[in-house]
């Protein structure tokens, strides 16, 4: 994505970039339709694969990414407080999905801790009340945030009131929902991580977001972090087996109500730490601004006392007190297929495919897939043949990066449930994606990758043809691109060889 670009049929202008992340990068832009400014985050899936990850992990990792980026688009269209930016649309663009989402015009959280540091108690508290606030609607709704800190939380210029961003790692406390396991990575940011999640707890509890919500309330009070990095102790470590010092043992003036509370949410255990974010909310209502009051001094810019100052309060006190409820994330929009519907529109598909080119046949079985993998499941072979359809549609039509998420959702199916056929076809998705590597010019690892697919199609008890002939396209086509870019004649022996030993 460019300044210039237009999205969604000229709704959108993207105007300046605001911030580039290693998955992806947000834009300022403009909506047409109302004249309002909004930010645009795009998933740049090749921004951290590419380079670091084989075509097979990058394959499974852009699959998990790029479902990730979907659900973080669902969860901010469920969730609805003036503490959260709303979803506004969401779309693709030139293969890189977008979410536009309301924009928040101020510093984050660590840009104005920089410039004001310690800050009165009066504002730190006014700051954490929102912070909870808005964990309070998300808890609610079973969306564990997991990535709090104050580089995802927003002030306003004009009022100095908060936004809780980045739902990209949110957890879903719904025992049905779908888990991503991010290759074995941590979630969360060093410094504000919970204990059981540095122990690689999967069961994840609002209590990590408690926390983390911690670790900011200190940082708001005491103008420094719990734990700040040694020579011979990682802040991981300390956060995993050091107290934290007592926030009175830094300023002997603060109250012990505030200490303690903090004291409790640093808590080693989810257990010790308050049961609902609420009792925060309730804990620090004492310690706010009221009408009347005077501003911050010196003076704050933004300033969060502001609303409480002048119209004495921001929110209702807290959500109601009953179970949370998930956020309906398994929507049905329209008519849906049956299993045999759906099998017999992957064979016309594949028809028209090989008749001529990429129709509407496959456009209407690619707008099918994310609701076959939900109903069915990846590793449901007609689901799998769908996605080897369409990934190869894509690759035809020239659209390389959404073949490769299309092969690496097949490639990347749950081995335990592979039998023969999915077996056989997750080999071809991971062909495929080796198809997808030529394009990119990235020899070394198309080779690699294609040699080790061809030797496990080699020691299948049963070879399907099929597998078998796009084994040999694609190493005719590798070999071709080795001897045309003079590459060491090594690499090109290794298929030359491999292709002798596949069945005519």
């Amino acid at each position: 994505m460019e300044a210039g670009d237009v999205l969604d049929d000229g709704r959108f202008l993207v105007e300046d970039s605001l911030d580039q992340g290693g998955m992806g990068s947000i834009w300022k832009a403009t909506d047409a339709t109302t004249g309002r400014t909004v930010a645009v985050k795009v998933l740049r899936l090749d921004a951290y694969t590419h380079g670091r990850l084989s075509p097979g992990e990058r394959a499974r990792h852009n699959a998990e990414m790029l479902k990730r980026f979907e659900r973080e688009g669902t969860i901010l269209a469920e969730l609805d407080h003036p503490a959260i930016p709303r979803l506004l649309h969401r779309g693709y663009w030139r293969e890189e999905p977008y979410l536009v989402m309301e924009y928040v015009d101020g510093p984050t959280l660590r840009e104005f801790l920089d410039q004001h540091r310690p800050l009165p108690l009066a504002a730190a508290c006014a700051i954490a009340v929102q912070i909870a606030e808005a964990l309070a609607h998300a808890h609610f709704h079973g969306v564990v945030h997991r990535d709090l800190k104050p580089g995802n939380i927003v002030l306003s210029s004009a009022n100095g009131r908060v936004s809780l961003l980045d739902f990209g790692i949110a957890y879903l406390t719904d025992p049905d929902a779908t888990r991503y396991t991010a290759f074995g990575a941590t979630p969360g940011s060093d410094g504000y991580t919970a204990p059981e999640l540095l122990r690689g707890l999967r069961e994840v509890t609002a209590a990590v977001d408690h926390y983390a919500f911690g670790c900011v309330l200190f940082e708001l009070v005491a103008g420094q972090c719990p734990f700040e990095a040694k020579p011979d102790r990682n802040k991981s470590i300390q956060h995993l087996e050091d107290l934290p010092p007592r926030l009175r043992s830094i300023n002997s003036g603060l109250p012990q109500e505030l200490d303690d509370l903090v004291a409790a949410l640093l808590s080693k255990t989810p257990g010790g730490r308050p049961a609902r974010i609420e009792e925060v909310r309730e804990a620090l209502d004492g310690l706010l601004p009221s009408p009347g009051d005077p501003a911050p001094e010196p003076a704050l810019e933004p300033d969060p006392t502001l609303h409480h100052r002048t119209a004495g309060g921001l929110y209702p006190v807290a959500a109601p007190r009953r179970p949370a409820a998930p956020p309906r994330l398994n929507r049905r929009r329209g008519s849906w297929l049956g299993r045999g519907e759906f099998a017999a529109l992957q064979k016309r598909a594949k028809a028209e495919l090989e008749a001529t080119d990429a129709g509407p046949v496959c456009t209407r079985l690619e707008r099918a897939l994310a609701q076959a993998v939900q109903d069915w499941g990846i590793a449901d072979p007609s689901v799998a043949k769908a996605h080897l359809t369409c990934a190869d549609a894509a690759l035809l039509g020239g659209r390389v990066q959404r073949a490769d998420f299309l092969y690496g959702q097949v490639a990347g199916a749950p081995v335990r449930q592979a039998g023969p056929e999915l077996r056989a076809l997750m080999l071809e998705a991971e062909i495929g994606a080796v198809e997808c590597l030529i394009p990119d010019g990235d020899a070394l690892r198309a080779v690699e990758d294609w040699c080790r697919v061809v030797r496990e199609v080699l020691e299948l008890p049963d070879q399907p043809a099929p597998i078998i002939a796009r084994c040999r396209e694609a190493g005719l086509w590798l070999v071709d691109w080795l001897v045309s870019g003079a590459y060491d004649s090594g690499r090109i022996d290794a298929v030359t060889d491999l292709l002798a030993r596949l069945p005519d």
